[in-house]
C-alpha cells in the first residue's frame, strides 16, 4: 500500500466529533531540533527540525528559496507545503515528522540554503528505520530547494549536522522520488563523495516527460503511431457530429475552482469513486486540495484543462507549475464516453497547448513506470530514484542493509503479485 493509500485509510478510521477532537489534543508533536557549525570562514551553518505547526514563520524564507532555487520542486514551495503537510503529518505520525531548514549566517544575515519536509520512517524486510524526504505517490517528487548561491556547501553542511550524535536521528537518510537529471542531484552526489559516504539509488525507474525541442515541422511531439493519432481524430469528429463539445482551459481562480468542482465531481463516477480513492471521498483531501488550487490559480501557476461534452464535463486535467516547468498533477474522465477516449483527447489537447507555449521546458507526467497512455503520449523519460546515504563513514554497513532490506521487500512484493496474476488467470 503506498503512502498516499495508507494516508487514506487512516484518515477514513479517524473518529469524528468531539472524540476527534480529544484525539487530537492526545496527539504527541514532534520536539524541534537544531544543530549548528562554524566553517573555516567564519560561517554559522545551522540545521533545524522544525514541527510542521511551526510553519508560519517559515513561510516567507521558503518562498524566498524557492525563486533562488538550483532546480523547482513546486510540492515544497510554501503554498502546497502550508496547505498539505499539516494535515498529512497528522495523519502520518506528527511525532515524527519535520520541516528540515539549513540556514547560513553571515555577519548579520541568515539565510535558508535549504529546505525538504522529512520524516522518521521504517523500510524494507526486515525493518530499517530511516529518515526520509515526505514525498509519496500523489506528490512524487522529492527533490530539495536548494539554493543556487553555494549549493555543493549546503549538501555538504546538511550531511554533517544531520549526522549529530545530540540529535538522536537514525544514521540513515533515504531521499526518495529524486529525479536523476537535475542539478540537485548532482550536488548531493558530489557532496556525498567529497565527506567520503557510503550512497546507493533504489528502486530506480523511467517515468514519462516532455521535454520542449525544435520541430522544424512544427508537428506534435508524440510517440503516439500515426495509426492511433488518426483513431483519436476519427473518435473526436464523432463525438462532434453527435453533441456540442469544447476545450476549456480555466486560469483565473474562480474559474479554476469552479472547474475543481467539476473536476471531483467527474473523479467520484469514476473507478476511483468506487474504490473510495477519490479526492470526494475523503473530506481531509478535499479540503487541502481545493486549498492548494485555489492559492496556486492566485499566483498563476494552476491550469485547469477540460472537455466539455454539452455543457457537462467528460475529461479533466490539473496541470501544475511555472516558469515553463509543468506536472499533470491529476486527471480524470466520463467513463460513460470511454468509445471517444475523453482522457487521451484532454491530455492530447493539453499536450498540444504546452509545445505552442514559448516559455516551456519540461513536464514531468509523475506516473508510475509504463503508464498506460502517458508513455504513449509524452516521448521522454526522467530517471528517478531513491537516494539512500549514510551519514557518517563509520555507518556505511548499517546503509548497505537498509538498501538491502529496500530490494529485499521490493522483491517480495514481485513475487507476489506475480503469484497472484498467474492465480486470476
Amino acid at each position: 500500500m503506498g503512502v498516499f493509500e495508507d494516508i487514506i485509510e487512516k484518515s477514513s478510521r479517524r473518529p469524528e466529533g468531539f472524540n476527534g477532537v480529544l484525539e487530537r489534543r492526545r496527539t504527541k508533536r514532534a520536539p524541534m531540533l537544531r544543530s549548528s557549525s562554524t566553517n573555516m570562514t567564519s560561517h554559522l551553518w545551522e540545521l533545524e527540525l522544525v514541527p510542521a505547526f511551526g510553519l508560519n514563520r517559515l513561510s516567507d524564507q521558503i518562498s524566498y528559496l524557492a525563486k533562488r532555487s538550483v532546480d523547482q520542486n513546486i510540492f515544497f514551495e510554501s503554498t502546497i507545503v502550508m496547505a498539505a503537510w499539516p494535515r498529512l503529518t497528522s495523519l502520518l505520525a506528527p511525532s515524527a515528522c519535520w520541516m528540515l531548514t539549513l540556514w547560513e549566517t553571515i555577519g548579520e544575515e541568515r539565510k535558508m540554503r535549504l529546505f525538504m519536509p522529512v520524516r522518521l520512517n521504517t523500510v524494507g524486510f526486515p525493518k530499517q528505520q530511516v529518515l526520509q524526504v515526505l514525498s509519496n505517490e500523489f506528490m512524487p517528487v522529492g527533490t530539495p530547494l536548494l539554493d543556487k548561491e553555494c549549493p555543493e556547501e549546503a549538501c555538504e553542511n546538511l550531511f554533517r549536522l544531520l549526522s549529530d550524535p545530540a540529535l538522536k536521528l537514525p544514521s540513515t537518510l533515504d531521499l526518495t522520488h529524486q529525479s536523476c537529471s537535475t542539478e540537485t542531484y548532482t550536488h548531493l552526489k558530489r557532496a556525498i563523495k567529497s565527506l567520503g559516504l557510503q550512497s546507493s539509488e533504489t528502486g530506480t525507474y523511467e517515468r514519462a516527460a516532455l521535454i520542449s525541442s525544435d520541430d522544424p515541422d512544427g508537428k506534435m511531439k508524440t510517440v503516439l503511431r500515426p495509426k492511433s493519432r488518426r483513431e483519436l481524430r476519427r473518435q473526436l469528429r464523432r463525438l462532434e457530429e453527435i453533441h456540442n463539445v469544447e476545450f476549456l482551459v480555466a486560469k483565473t481562480e474562480e474559474r479554476v475552482l469552479d472547474g475543481f468542482e467539476r473536476f471531483i465531481t467527474l473523479e467520484l463516477k469514476s473507478w476511483k469513486g468506487r474504490r473510495g480513492t477519490a479526492l470526494y471521498n475523503h473530506k481531509k483531501i478535499t479540503a487541502f486540495s481545493r486549498q492548494i488550487v485555489a492559492a496556486l490559480a492566485c499566483e498563476d501557476t494552476c491550469e485547469l484543462h477540460t472537455l466539455m461534452c454539452d455543457g457537462n464535463a467528460i475529461g479533466a486535467l490539473i496541470m501544475l507549475g511555472k516558469h515553463g516547468k509543468m506536472v499533470p498533477w491529476k486527471m480524470t474522465f466520463d467513463e460513460d464516453f470511454s468509445a471517444s477516449s475523453p482522457g487521451m483527447q484532454v491530455m492530447m489537447k493539453a499536450t498540444e497547448t504546452l509545445l505552442n507555449d514559448k516559455e516551456f521546458i519540461e513536464a514531468d507526467s509523475l506516473t508510475i513506470p509504463s503508464h498506460w497512455m502517458m508513455n504513449r503520449i509524452w516521448p521522454d523519460r526522467l530517471t528517478i530514484t531513491n537516494l539512500v546515504v549514510s551519514l557518517t563513514p563509520e555507518n556505511n554497513v548499517q546503509a548497505a542493509k537498509t538498501v538491502a532490506a529496500k530490494e529485499r521487500l521490493e522483491g517480495l512484493k514481485a513475487w507476489i503479485k506475480k503469484g497472484l496474476n498467474h492465480r486470476s488467470r
